[in-house]
């Protein structure tokens, strides 16, 4: 049996010596990576000083010193780990031991295949291209601080060992202070009450999660790459975990800089959707996958236990249930795009089969279906609002237009043009189907630059 040593907030079970071992070091040690960043970055940028007089001034030699260290560990930390868990065998190993947590690739749902830096379905893109942005601002917070604290607008101190105890303290709670912030900043940014409120009703949850927190979620089967990719504005709220502090009380710069490389690091693991050798975020990938659960992590206090949105993964995983409260099931929902059109090529969402006789009866204005791809679209609502006028959708009615749609949408959208403008128009599927399969859901019509806006800017 375990020890128990005290019964803790919340948890309804005793702590063990292991919990409070958790505690006092291995919630720590499991960040080496984001300490050794940081430790790296104040050796070769500030330990000899001279930021104190170069940064009183904005100048371009020390500003993209600091830019060129942040990409520098963008592309090594993030490449590297996309390649260990997507790219490399180490992908099948995970996959075949059943240790991904969502099976399915999602960056090449057909092959399984993943490249390093371009993706067939387009979220590689832009996941690399919102995280490289979300770095950027990172280093932008890091340049403005550097010049405050030079400049003597804050309250710095360069010697870390004047202030032992002090600075062991603070420098031990950064990593209680970025998980409780963590969970309000994020909760924030999900509805306080309804997932269809918004700002009239008082919900600026629901709101934010509708035009800033919901392009984070599109990666709903996350990646290393997809810790990072949040909207903009959401990286304002996310890096005021490292910004914060300093406007408060005086810090040495290694305080900040462990705090941001935390802030930068930590989510690449946590994304990753493997368990262990992966990153291990189970409670995490359920919060992507169900979106109404976990905000935050079970550490330094499990806060989503406390207000009924805890889901444990290990019982999930048995009985498929979430074990969580009745208001986070009634919000749970499934991800926009995969209710409108399918995750993986020919994986349709369908209510029936039809034959190709059955489809021909309905060909008339008000009553108008076709076949693309071998989807039954009910197009009846669409007719009138076709931008290229009623006449070409009525002369295909009943009709399998695949070939004809090919020819004049393939470079304008595709079959995404489907989930675009008729949501919920697919019906079914044509039986005994031979032809092309839907083409996997793609945002390369987006355009997002990816790697080649990375490697840009370091190169600049």
């Amino acid at each position: 049996d375990k020890l128990r040593l005290c019964r803790p907030f919340i948890e309804e079970d005793g702590w063990t010596l292991s919990d409070v071992c958790t505690y006092v070091y291995g919630a720590h040690a499991g960040h080496m990576l984001d300490f050794l960043c940081a430790f790296l970055c104040y050796y070769l940028l500030y330990s000899d000083g001279s930021w104190l007089m170069e940064a009183k001034e904005w100048n371009v030699r020390w500003v993209s010193r600091i830019v060129l260290f942040n990409l520098l560990c963008e592309t090594m930390v993030c490449n590297f780990w996309h390649y260990f868990t997507y790219v490399s065998s180490m992908y099948d190993s995970f996959v075949d031991a059943g240790l991904k947590y969502n099976p399915e690739n999602q960056y090449e749902p057909s092959t399984g295949k993943a490249g390093m830096f371009t993706s067939s379905t387009g979220h590689l893109e832009r996941e690399i291209t919102f995280s490289t942005l979300g770095w950027l601002q990172s280093a932008m917070w890091q340049c403005i601080f550097t010049h405050l604290w030079a400049s003597g607008m804050l309250p710095v101190y360069t010697d870390f060992w004047a202030y032992p105890a002090y600075s062991l303290f603070v420098l031990w709670g950064i990593a209680y202070w970025r998980e409780s912030h963590f969970y309000f900043a994020h909760r924030g940014m999900h509805p306080w009450w309804d997932r269809e409120s918004g700002l009239l009703s008082g919900d600026v949850g629901a709101f934010l999660y509708r035009h800033v927190h919901s392009f984070h979620h599109k990666s709903y089967n996350p990646g290393p790459w997809s810790g990072l990719c949040m909207h903009p504005v959401e990286h304002f709220f996310y890096y005021s975990r490292v910004w914060l502090p300093p406007l408060f009380i005086s810090v040495h710069p290694l305080h900040f800089l462990y705090c941001k490389f935390h802030l930068d690091i930590a989510p690449i693991g946590g994304h990753d959707g493997m368990d262990d050798p992966g990153g291990k975020g189970d409670f995490h990938y359920l919060h992507h996958a169900k979106f109404e659960c976990n905000y935050g992590v079970p550490f330094p206090i499990n806060l989503d236990k406390l207000f009924g949105t805890w889901a444990d993964w290990e019982t999930y995983k048995a009985t498929g249930e979430l074990s969580v409260g009745e208001w986070a099931k009634q919000q749970m929902h499934e991800p926009e795009d995969k209710k409108r059109q399918p995750l993986l090529a020919g994986a349709a969402a369908t209510e029936r089969s039809w034959s190709m006789d059955e489809v021909a009866k309905h060909c008339t204005r008000d009553d108008c279906f076709l076949v693309l791809y071998g989807q039954v679209i009910n197009i009846t609502d669409f007719v009138s609002k076709h931008p290229g006028g009623e006449a070409v959708l009525l002369s295909n009615a009943g009709k399998d237009a695949t070939e004809k749609f090919e020819h004049i949408h393939a470079k304008s959208g595709g079959f995404q043009l489907v989930a675009k403008w008729i949501p919920g128009g697919v019906v079914g599927e044509l039986r005994g189907w031979n032809g092309t399969k839907p083409p996997v859901p793609s945002e390369h019509g987006l355009k997002y630059p990816g790697a080649s806006f990375l490697f840009l800017l370091l190169a600049a």
